[in-house]
């Protein structure tokens, strides 16, 4: 029987062939030009075939807009109340920004070398070597490819709650909006908008990026000028005690005298309360998925993943302050009956008037929100089709002939998408599933590359120009430590006494992807991919690299 080593080699050299007689390809005459963007992509195996249309401030917009603090802090708002109240919400959300930060510069490390649409899948190909490499990126795959798909309806259904509580101000009484299939319907329309630019055009996707960007900027704005003028109208500022008060509201039990049964302490709540951060610093990697599409890929990349998770953190740590000390009535937010008890907030300090109009503005910009995340997604499954990881890859990993995009699988994205979120339908816990699966499908596959860079990887790793240097390692183990934290947190119960009705289902999603994952990896009779999977799929050939001339490099 062949060695693991024979058998790669002989796969790869299938692969050369292949190319070499099969592709038309940018290298294929002598000397033919490439841009230093296109050479660095052919000596990582692919021809470029995205057109390179986004520069630093796009590919920026493409992590900031997918943290979208504006809208995805008011989205867990009520939950961090109930989960450890302003001061475990200040707390943990300021430490969630600072080590999430480490984690994308540990990431970006990693991208500046290896710049491709695939990203994580491929670093944990190249991170572990010719033994390991296939199993880890076949995991990292799967892992990176569920997170996007639970993010898209994640971030939808968290949107579409922002439109019921609106709806719920306007007419209190309706019974209809507050059935779960109306729910179900407000979320496919946000992600049908959503899609929207990803398949209409290159320049509907970079106004799409930009437009996201510019909402968030307008929407931190109008927070900061009238939330404190509101607050001086109602009931004044909150003391500065708002910052140490706790609150523990997991425990929903009551014995018969009507005292509640404390089944999770307030230590516990306080770890729950994770999810309020968690939720909002996540999806590193959006940048990444944009790589074969930007110029200057090498250190545009890696600047775009760590400034916008930065940026997210020092934008968005004084909003929340300046949330928490405008707040009017702490007990009735945590008991507010709107969809989303950011609604409860609003009503209390601008009127009802005024929260219809805030929600409804954070609807939109949830909705140009939802189109960056089925960029992302969209991108993940584009380049999994194109190494032959999905079902159907031949037909996903087409693009379209005039503006390249892969339409066919922004339709799969959706379509998954909407199916998925039919989860909510008669549920009160789906929606903080998907939202913990999402966190840890997508840290899992951030966590297989970071530990693979600094083991098997450590000596075969070159850096690009862009390298954090003696600070790598330090860094990284600092990443790795909180990425298990995280894990571990989040498959936590959230609410106590555990039910049907209150079980945290994101272990069980967790467990089905795994399994999928394992599946399809020892599945027998030379289906698995164990059998045919040996690492990303080369489109271009060596000898092309080879010969090719490289005619200058982008401004970063």
């Amino acid at each position: 029987m062949a060695s693991a080593i024979e058998s790669h080699g002989k796969a790869y050299r299938e692969t050369e062939k292949d190319v070499q007689s099969h592709t038309t390809s940018v290298g294929s005459e002598q000397g033919v030009e490439m841009s230093r963007d296109e050479h660095q992509l052919a000596t990582l195996g692919y021809k470029q075939v995205f057109i390179r249309s986004f520069g630093l401030f796009e590919n920026w917009a493409a992590t900031f807009t997918t943290m979208n603090f504006v809208s995805g802090m008011p989205v867990l708002f009520g939950f961090a109340m109930y989960t450890g109240g302003p001061q475990a919400a200040f707390a943990n959300y300021s430490m969630v920004g600072g080590l999430s930060t480490i984690v994308a510069l540990s990431m970006a490390e990693i991208a500046a070398s290896l710049p491709t649409a695939g990203g994580i899948y491929y670093w944990a190909y190249k991170l572990g070597g010719i033994d390991h490499g296939p199993l880890l990126s076949w995991l990292t795959a799967w892992y990176n490819w569920a997170g996007w798909l639970t993010i898209v309806p994640g971030v939808a259904q968290g949107n579409t709650n922002f439109f019921i509580s609106m709806l719920q101000i306007i007419y209190p009484e309706s019974t209809l909006i507050r059935q779960g299939w109306f729910g179900w319907c407000i979320s496919t329309m946000n992600i049908l908008i959503g899609l929207v630019p990803n398949i209409l055009s290159r320049q509907a996707v970079k106004w799409n990026l930009r437009l996201t960007a510019y909402s968030v900027v307008v929407l931190m704005a109008f927070y900061w000028i009238w939330f404190p003028i509101a607050a001086v109208q109602r009931n004044g500022f909150q003391p500065k005690s708002i910052l140490t008060t706790f609150y523990n509201g997991i425990n929903t039990e009551v014995d018969a005298e009507g005292k509640t049964i404390i089944q999770a302490g307030d230590a516990y709540c306080w770890i729950i309360g994770i999810l309020f951060g968690a939720w909002e610093f996540y999806g590193y990697d959006a940048s990444v998925h944009l790589s074969e599409e930007t110029n200057g890929a090498s250190t545009v990349v890696a600047k775009g993943m760590w400034t916008g998770c930065l940026a997210t953190w020092l934008l968005s740590i004084p909003m929340l302050i300046l949330i928490l000390f405008c707040m009017q009535d702490f007990a009735g937010i945590v008991n507010g009956g709107y969809a989303n008890n950011w609604a409860e907030y609003l009503v209390q300090l601008v009127g009802r008037r005024g929260a219809v109009a805030i929600l409804i503005f954070t609807w939109l910009d949830g909705v140009l929100a939802t189109g960056v995340m089925v960029l992302s997604a969209q991108r993940i499954t584009y380049a999994l089709a194109r190494d032959g990881i999905l079902p159907c890859s031949k037909t996903l990993s087409k693009l379209t002939t005039r503006e390249k995009l892969p339409v066919n699988a922004a339709i799969m994205v959706v379509v998954l998408s909407i199916a998925i979120n039919a989860s909510v339908i008669g549920s009160s816990v789906a929606f903080t599933a998907l939202t913990a699966t999402g966190t840890i499908g997508t840290n899992i596959s951030y966590l297989i590359p970071i530990v693979a860079r600094q083991t098997l990887g450590r000596k075969s790793f070159t850096p690009a120009k862009w390298n954090l240097g003696v600070w790598s390692l330090p860094l990284s183990c600092v990443a790795i430590g909180y990425i298990c934290f995280l894990f571990v947190v989040l498959i936590l119960p959230q609410i106590y006494p555990v039910t049907p009705e209150t079980l945290n289902y994101a272990p069980v999603m967790l467990s089905g992807i795994t399994i999928t994952a394992l599946a399809g990896w020892f599945c027998p009779f030379g289906l698995g991919g164990r059998y045919w999977y040996t690492g990303p799929k080369r489109t271009i050939s060596e000898s092309e690299v080879r010969l090719a001339r490289v005619k200058g490099d982008y401004e970063s």
